[in-house]
């Protein structure tokens, strides 16, 4: 599904990411670990064409991904950050809903698949739906980040 050959990044004469090569298979969970500064987040960045790779090659589902439209292949992915990237001015369920909304989903589906992530995550609708970012501890964020990056099934 996801496949890094030789992945390289760098910033002037800085090597941010040094040759990575990585398979994740379909339904594969994998988790990038590290020290903080060794390419974890940028690692993340190359593969949703948030930032170009500068060599080796980097495919989806078997296609380079610079055959792909940037904004069409983010929203392909989910993508969880630890500082949740939640928008703070809207509530919960719009957070979680947003994915799907831009990829015009039925008003309808958004709402059941918000519920339904809520439900899977331990935040209770009546409970945490309209609340706001500011609301919520780390770990309630977190789980609204994780369910975000879930919404439209990626």
């Amino acid at each position: 599904m996801i496949e890094l050959k030789s992945v390289t990044k760098r910033f002037g004469g800085e090597t941010a990411v040094d040759a990575i090569s990585l398979t994740v298979n379909r339904g594969e969970l994998c988790a990038l670990v590290g020290t903080s500064g060794c390419g974890k987040s940028t690692t993340l960045r190359m593969i949703n064409r948030l930032i170009e790779h500068d060599g080796g090659e980097i495919h989806i589902d078997g296609r380079p991904i610079r055959e792909f439209d940037g904004r069409v292949l983010r929203r392909r992915i989910g993508y969880a950050i630890q500082s949740t990237g939640l928008f703070p001015h809207w509530t919960v369920a719009r957070n979680i809903g947003l994915v799907p909304r831009l990829l015009k989903w039925p008003a309808g589906r958004v709402n059941e698949r918000v519920e339904e992530l809520m439900v899977l995550l331990g935040l209770s609708v009546e409970q945490f739906a309209d609340k706001y970012p500011s609301q919520l501890s780390g770990g309630q964020a977190q789980r609204v980040g994780v369910a975000r990056a879930l919404a439209a099934d990626p």
